[in-house]
């Protein structure tokens, strides 16, 4: 990626001596920045942050972190950290995670924090991934004549080794899910229907009536009511028809809002983690725990509309990954598909640093969902954990395992421990019935899953 024009023009238009240096780019700024064996209380770091529709960028050396408490009482006002599409919109050709510190070119005004300006020179970002300039403390004053540098905007604890900041991506990302302004609101319809979850005399028709604003979510429960998994062979023309005669109030409450989730996203479409292969995987995912579910015994038998949501929702943080940090999710995706063998957990902490349990695990507490969903999205990999709600997880786990051996899915295994399926109350001979039931009707999965990928 080269260095932006604007930049470029801007530098040439201030004046001064820089000089670049440039590195292969490792999975984000704090990586490059650590492979170019840059000193971090020397190096610049830009964010950018709103309140309301007034933008300010916010700099501040690489070892320190950004008070936003300071920077609200300052100018009293209530800032948030700004989202991906917001930055692409700002500062067009930029690598979001490689800001240069030049908010005049962009149109904006900027706030420098005092201690990196008491530095004698600083390294700072081009826009372009692994492009670093070094510059004296006199040529960087240059490009902030506009700005405001004498105030402390930063926390203030001891500054952070470089080591550390390298293998700190986590709390980035985490502080970045957790601000109110970059995580996507739950859509109207999840709302409308979880109104309705909530109220104790809703019926029939006034669930039908609100799923029917949405067409494709109404085609899909027709005919995921239609599927073999429920053997029904009436007519299914209508919601109210499915709701009534083949699924239930309860479990139609559960899959509806789950799906309806779904549509918030609008990630690329290919590769293993790209929205057709999400969604595949997903809707068989969901699909067939709630299967294992009906293959318990009732009296220990969890509700079967829960089980289809937690299989549903449980690899939702790679959703939020490509919502909230598109370049990371590309380059995740990609990979994934390179190396098919290996555990997408290492890809995934070698790329990211933090993981899709831990991303949907921040968003779902953000949602404020289920205790028993949260616990599946955070444990679904883990065959051992022990819960309240584990009995989820745990299937969302087996499940997994299943559908390994059809080539779908991110489970490390095919492999279920014995101990697993007695804990649940299963046993491999019902585990494979759930399994045939739901891949004989591999139509309607697809018929579902590309519906939630168009």
């Amino acid at each position: 990626m080269n260095i932006p024009n604007t930049v470029r023009t801007y530098l040439a238009r201030k004046g001064g001596q820089y000089r670049t240096r440039t590195v292969r780019p490792g999975t984000g700024f704090t990586e490059t920045a650590t492979l170019a064996r840059l000193p971090f209380d020397k190096l610049a770091r830009s964010l950018v942050v709103k309140s309301g529709k007034a933008y300010l960028m916010a700099i501040t050396r690489a070892d320190h972190e950004l008070d936003l408490d300071k920077l609200n009482k300052l100018f009293k006002r209530e800032f948030a950290l700004c989202n991906a599409a917001e930055i692409a919109e700002l500062f067009p050709n930029c690598a979001s995670d490689y800001l240069p510190p030049m908010a005049e070119a962009y149109g904006l005004r900027a706030i420098l924090d005092r201690t990196l300006m008491e530095q004698d020179e600083v390294y700072f970002c081009t826009g372009a991934e692994g492009v670093f300039i070094h510059a004296s403390m006199d040529d960087f004053r240059r490009l902030q004549e506009d700005a405001w540098y004498k105030q402390s905007i930063i926390r203030d604890d001891e500054p952070r080794q470089a080591e550390v900041v390298a293998h700190d991506a986590k709390s980035v990302y985490k502080q970045r899910v957790e601000s109110v302004n970059d995580l996507p609101a739950m859509p109207g319809l999840a709302t409308e229907i979880m109104r309705i979850r909530n109220n104790p005399y809703s019926h029939a028709a006034e669930l039908a009536a609100v799923i029917e604003q949405d067409p494709s979510l109404s085609a899909q429960l027709v005919r995921y009511a239609l599927s073999p998994l429920y053997g029904y062979q009436g007519k299914v023309e209508s919601v109210e028809q499915a709701i009534v005669r083949v699924l239930g109030m309860d479990f139609v409450l559960d899959i509806a809002f789950g799906l309806s989730l779904g549509k918030t996203f609008k990630n690329p479409k290919e590769g293993p983690i790209g929205l057709r292969a999400f969604w595949h995987h997903a809707i068989h995912c969901a699909a067939l725990t709630q299967a294992l579910c009906n293959a318990i015994d009732y009296n220990r038998r969890p509700p079967p509309g829960m089980g289809y949501l937690a299989g549903l929702l449980h690899n939702f943080g790679f959703l939020l990954l490509g919502h909230l940090f598109p370049d990371q999710f590309k380059r995740l995706n990609k990979a994934i598909a390179d190396e098919p063998e290996r555990s997408v957990h290492d890809i995934e902490r070698e790329q990211t640093g933090v993981t899709h349990n831990e991303l949907g695990l921040w968003l779902m507490d953000a949602w404020e969902m289920p205790r028993e969903i949260i616990d599946a999205v955070e444990h679904h990999h883990d065959p051992e954990h022990k819960s309240d709600y584990s009995i989820y997880s745990s299937l969302v786990y087996i499940a997994n395992c299943l559908l390994k051996r059809h080539g779908i899915g991110d489970a490390e295994t095919m492999d279920i421990p014995a101990d697993l399926l007695a804990r649940v109350g299963l046993d491999q001979v019902k585990v494979e019935v759930a399994l045939a039931s739901v891949l004989e009707d591999s139509e309607g999965m697809e018929f579902m899953a590309a519906k939630m990928a168009a």
